[in-house]
């Protein structure tokens, strides 16, 4: 498998908005059944949430200042989140605090035998983030070149938050992962530049496929969609198609016309760990997408597929030393 480095030459920003999360994950031989008893041949607590995930990684991958807001509790973890993000390489933690509440947890039981990974979430009593925090926080945006959504539970106030964001820096790059169907999510792929869609918001739509979900998704898109779909690969959707744009991998990517190209998945005989793979595959695309440009997508998705693939087979948000900047 050939893997890259991202190369910057100059410093940029990115700010990453969305919600952390406390996991607690149990690796098992297999997944126990309902109503036994297993024992757990080890235990870890780590950081987890989409943004969280994601800030573990896109500091690293990119070289660039990256930035987050986020919302936090007043429970024992909420108090070392602001150090764990610094240890990953952010470098403005602007954290939202709401009283006498806990951040979400997630109970992760890991099957060794399936690499398969089932999440029992916890949401604690957090409020999402709203456009007026947000603001507040942060300020008007200009300073920041690619700002990066989490899709929160309040789907109509993450609109606002969009369009609010576009209408005080025009020139952003907005991208968001939707991993679940909120109220406003069509009006939202017609907001964003990127929207990062997982399979099972495709199937939940009753799309059966990769191609099905990315033509259909598409009539709503404003600019850029990305449809991940694990093992049957990542498929994405450009407005002003790709005719022009090198098909960088042509053994295992091909055009649909001239605005769809499929990505095939890469090919992995060992899964270590699953946790936060299409976390992953979304700040490996950031990355690539803020080098390399709108012009140079195929490479862009291509070197995304293979980052998500390296960090399959390793645990934790690591991926191979070759990718990584800092």
């Amino acid at each position: 498998t050939l893997l890259y480095t991202i190369k910057f030459e100059k410093m940029e920003r990115i700010l990453v908005i969305g919600n952390v999360c406390k996991d607690i994950i149990y690796q098992t031989d297999a997944y126990p059944a309902e109503d036994s008893k297993v024992k757990a041949l080890s235990k870890e607590v780590r950081m987890g949430g989409n943004a969280g995930n994601i800030l573990q990684l896109l500091p690293r991958l990119s070289g660039v200042t990256v930035d987050c807001c986020i919302r936090v509790g007043t429970c024992e973890y909420s108090g070392t989140i602001e150090g764990q993000l610094q240890s990953f390489g952010v470098s403005n933690v602007f954290a939202v605090a709401q009283n006498n509440t806990s951040i979400p947890e997630s109970l992760i039981i890991h099957a060794n035998d399936t690499s398969s990974r089932t999440v029992v979430n916890y949401r604690g009593d957090c409020d999402d983030l709203t456009t007026d925090e947000v603001v507040s926080a942060v300020g008007n945006f200009e300073q920041y070149r690619w700002v990066h959504l989490e899709h929160r539970r309040n789907g109509l106030e993450f609109l606002k938050l969009a369009r609010t964001i576009k209408s005080l820096n025009p020139g952003v790059t907005l991208s968001i992962d939707i991993e679940a169907i909120r109220e406003g999510f069509e009006d939202m792929l017609g907001v964003v530049d990127y929207s990062i869609v997982s399979k099972d918001v495709c199937r939940s739509l009753g799309y059966q496929d990769l191609e099905t979900a990315l033509v259909n998704l598409s009539k709503h898109a404003r600019f850029g969609l990305i449809v991940t779909w694990a093992e049957h690969g990542t498929g994405v959707w450009l407005a002003e198609g790709m005719a022009n744009q090198i098909i960088t991998h042509p053994d295992r990517q091909h055009m649909l016309g001239d605005n769809v190209l499929i990505c095939d998945a890469v090919d992995i005989e060992d899964i270590v760990d699953s946790i936060g793979a299409g976390d992953s595959f979304t700040a490996g695309f950031i990355s690539a997408a803020m080098e390399y440009g709108k012009g140079s997508i195929p490479f862009c998705l291509m070197l995304s597929c293979e980052i998500a693939a390296s960090k399959l087979c390793h645990q934790g948000m690591m991926v191979d030393e070759k990718h990584l900047k800092v």
